[in-house]
């Protein structure tokens, strides 16, 4: 399954939003638990509900390929937007696979720990929370993959 591929965004996914969205973080990973998986569909969707129900402007941080060298810069850019009254929704790659993503997901408020039904392993789900720790993950959502 490639990284391109986009998850189906159901009514489920966006009821699973609303719990999301009742939540206190200002900034928020949106972390795929598969190596192979995507979370940047599900990442816009947080940030088009949040702007929605939270009435703040909530900018989509992207870090598809981001070397070490720039996460030192994304987070200030994140910092940025949210001191400025902004939510920040970061959708990293798999910290299984990419460890760019940890030191990001580690400044968030919060992380949000995306599961590809009929893809993802128990065994990387586990791994990913791990990583980043279970203390800062608020819950996770499940997404069906297209095939």
């Amino acid at each position: 399954m490639s990284k391109t591929t986009q998850p189906k965004l159901t009514q489920q996914v966006y009821q699973q939003l609303a719990g999301v969205m009742r939540g206190t973080w200002q900034s928020l990973a949106v972390v795929p638990a598969s190596p192979s998986m995507s979370a940047g569909a599900f990442a816009d969707a947080v940030v088009e509900v949040a702007r929605l129900s939270r009435g703040a402007p909530a900018r989509l941080f992207l870090t598809e390929g981001l070397e070490k060298a720039g996460v030192s810069k994304l987070i200030v850019e994140m910092s940025h937007h949210v001191d400025s009254g902004g939510l920040a929704v970061v959708c990293v790659e798999s910290v299984v696979s990419q460890q760019a993503g940890v030191p990001i997901a580690m400044v968030c408020d919060a992380a949000l720990l995306v599961v590809h039904l009929g893809v993802t392993r128990m065994e990387d789900a586990e791994s990913t929370v791990g990583i980043i720790g279970k203390q800062k993950f608020i819950g996770a959502v499940t997404i069906e993959s297209m095939r």
